[in-house]
């Protein structure tokens, strides 16, 4: 083990994402009840505003120090829980939700309104690199307790995948425009950079209950590939894929599913 650091305040605090930049630089993502989490001189915002707030911290490779460190949220609850991605030229993307109608958004983004509807809004957030400025933030759908996933293309292109009830905004020629579920089903979305703009936008479920994308990933040829969990004994399978058939009955499956760049 040849380094190995706490961070946290007096209260609960929990690191849900992780990632790297070009530099090395390590980039920790999270929420906490802890008024008293370190933050850094500058930050985009160095005082805790709600019950909970989502955190975006920057450590050197070799967890010594803390070169930045910053809440994100409004005067509710923000959430963190998994979604974290730098872009090629490393500003810094973060994904979750809130019950804060106050949660910051920029203008021109693609939605600047929380809307209250089902408890929470799903966000995605772009700060620069040392974390002292919010660049672009835009609500993105709502549910309830919806994680958010988030992954970025070779071309910068942000993609976000989680959960929403019927009305959710699709595109023209996307996989699959019309809602399937009974509570909820998943969706996945592609954004610019500057999330101003939704280029392409598809549901993903079947006729089940909370079918519920966790995480994505895009490979070298752009592809876009989700997974998470699916109760949906409907949940669209493709033929000749390792396992047609839902396993569990009354208990979620694991799926794991691929689109092309465009979610066509």
């Amino acid at each position: 083990l040849s380094a190995s650091t706490f961070f946290g305040g007096a209260k609960d605090g929990y690191g849900y994402a992780i990632t790297i930049d070009s530099s090395d630089n390590v980039f920790v993502s999270g929420h906490t009840t802890s008024t008293d989490l370190p933050t850094t001189d500058g930050a985009y915002d160095e005082s805790m505003d709600g019950y909970y707030d989502a955190f975006v911290s920057k450590f050197s490779n070799d967890l010594t120090s803390l070169s930045a460190s910053t809440f994100l949220g409004g005067d509710g609850s923000d959430y963190n829980k998994g979604s974290i991605a730098i872009d090629s030229s490393g500003n810094v993307f973060v994904s979750g939700h809130t019950t804060s109608s106050n949660f910051p958004t920029t203008s021109g983004a693609y939605d600047e309104s929380w809307t209250g509807a089902r408890s929470t809004n799903t966000f995605v957030s772009k700060f620069s690199n040392d974390l002292t400025s919010l660049s672009a933030s835009t609500f993105v759908s709502t549910s309830y307790r919806n994680y958010g996933a988030l992954a970025i293309d070779s071309s910068d292109n942000v993609f976000v995948a989680a959960v929403t009830p019927s009305g959710f905004a699709t595109t023209d020629g996307a996989y699959d425009e019309s809602y399937n579920g009974h509570n909820y089903d998943g969706h996945v979305s592609k954004f610019s950079n500057d999330l101003t703009s939704l280029s392409a936008s598809t549901y993903l479920g079947g006729s089940g209950q909370n079918d519920m994308p966790y995480d994505m990933a895009i490979d070298s040829s752009g592809n876009v590939f989700v997974t998470g969990r699916a109760k949906s004994t409907d949940f669209p399978t493709t033929s000749g894929a390792y396992d047609e058939s839902q396993n569990g009955s009354s208990y979620y499956d694991a799926f794991v599913s691929k689109f092309s760049n465009d979610l066509t």
